[in-house]
């Protein structure tokens, strides 16, 4: 494994980390604040790291598991387990778009928003909201401000020192909000592609899927022993598993041999002058 991968393999659990944690924060800053977005897509968002991290393992599975098998018997899985997690992201960052742009239709909902706690006289929601901004009101320091006094408008501004009401500031805290959900969706997504081209090129899957890959210093290995090889068969002998093979070879090598006849009497290659032994 590079050093890379090695690098890789522990910065990956502390963005995704890292992400969740800003995710919680958006989330936090919906309950706090009462932004009008919904508390599910938070949820969605919160948990979309962790998801992440767990389908980038279930790929890596897949993928080792495919070094060994047919790549028909893990296609459609992989593109399952990519696919569910580009649809997640993309319906993540596209509802978080939506409390994003464009700025003037936010004031509708957050108009919406402000006067669903007014009428609920929820005093805590918008207390909190103008005490975070330092506001009164919502589009001025009288308009359904808090504190509630029946028949008669908010001593808010007054009680308070404030001489801004709260939807510039509020809707600046939703856009933001929103933002990092968009944020933390576009970076677990660069993070997941990331991580599975990287186990797509690694040497193992490569050289298991693709033998024809490219390797260029195993290529000059191999061309080296050729070489290595070529030059010593000349001086070497053959190989051979059976010792009385290669006595057999030898002999044949040194081609017939003449011994003369133990019979001496007989034997042809005797002159004349030559005493036959008593």
């Amino acid at each position: 494994m590079s050093s890379l991968q090695n690098l890789a393999v522990f910065t990956i659990p502390l963005f995704l980390l890292a992400l969740t944690g800003v995710a919680g924060y958006a989330f936090s800053q919906i309950r706090n604040l009462s932004l009008p977005i919904p508390q599910a897509l938070g949820l969605f968002t919160v948990v979309l790291p962790l998801i992440t991290g767990i389908s980038t393992q279930g790929a890596y599975g897949l993928i080792q598991r495919s070094s060994k098998n047919e790549q028909y018997q893990l296609t459609i899985p992989l593109l399952a387990v990519i696919g569910f997690q580009l649809v997640y992201e993309t319906i993540v960052a596209t509802l978080a778009l939506t409390y994003i742009l464009p700025p003037a239709s936010l004031a509708c909902g957050l108009n919406e928003k402000w006067q669903k706690l007014f009428s609920e006289r929820n005093e805590r929601a918008i207390k909190d909201i103008q005490d975070s901004f330092n506001c009164c009101g919502f589009r001025t320091v009288k308009d359904r401000a808090w504190p509630f006094i029946q028949g008669q408008p908010s001593p808010c501004a007054l009680t308070f020192g404030r001489t801004n009401s709260c939807l510039g500031e509020w809707r600046k805290a939703e856009q933001t909000t929103a933002g990092l959900f968009v944020l933390v969706a576009v970076v677990v997504f660069v993070i997941k592609a990331l991580s599975i081209i990287s186990l797509l090129t690694s040497s193992s899957w490569t050289h298991s899927r693709w033998p024809g890959w490219p390797r260029r210093h195993e290529s000059e290995d191999n061309r080296a022993t050729i070489r290595r090889l070529i030059e010593e068969g000349d001086s070497e002998e053959p190989y051979h598993d059976n010792p009385r093979t290669l006595e057999g070879a030898n002999r044949a090598d040194q081609g017939p041999r003449v011994e003369p006849s133990s019979l001496l009497e007989n034997n042809a290659w005797r002159t004349d002058g030559e005493e036959q032994p008593a």
